[in-house]
């Protein structure tokens, strides 16, 4: 299946739908998300997000539809290392490799747009096909070494994974 899947920078016009998909409850409960969200927390948050110098938003197309969203956050060029995150948030365009593309383009992006040499995930127990997919695209475990308050509290243990620039 052609699924013609690219990267564009997050706008504006791409809010709008994000916002609808992160309404979906069970949506809330795979990214772990703590509040309801609002559109004026949400408006907040994206307006934050695109500001932050250690961080880049970019909304995924497959045949030039916005289908969901990822990015690298903390990106730390002192230590070569960014935290990668991804989500479908089109139900019906789920499982269908649109995932794997995209995190491949972001890896891609990381590694040699930023200059990154490895690239973290962390992702809920639960999240099975998370953990596959983080594992067919060479993702491996590593011990979870931040115990910031990010992770506390979430009701489920975290993974965390990796992935290093090959050389």
């Amino acid at each position: 299946m052609n699924l013609n899947v690219s990267l564009v920078p997050f706008r504006e016009e791409h809010i709008s739908l994000t916002f609808e998909w992160i309404q979906d409850p069970d949506f809330q409960q795979l990214f772990l998300m703590r509040d309801r969200p609002t559109w004026d927390g949400h408006i907040k948050y994206f307006d934050n997000m695109l500001k932050d110098p250690a961080q880049r938003v970019y909304a995924i197309l497959s045949e030039g539809r916005h289908v969901g969203n990822c990015g690298v956050k903390n990106i730390s060029l002192t230590n070569k290392e960014g935290e990668l995150w991804i989500y479908i948030g089109d139900p019906r365009m789920r499982r269908k490799g649109i995932a794997s593309h995209a995190t491949r383009l972001l890896a891609a992006k990381g590694f040699i747009e930023l200059g990154l040499e490895r690239i973290i995930v962390h992702v809920a127990d639960f999240n099975v096909s998370a953990i596959k997919l983080y594992k067919k695209l060479g993702f491996i475990e590593v011990p979870v070494s931040d115990n910031s308050k990010e992770w506390t509290n979430r009701g489920c243990n975290i993974i965390r994974m990796e992935l290093k620039k090959q050389t």
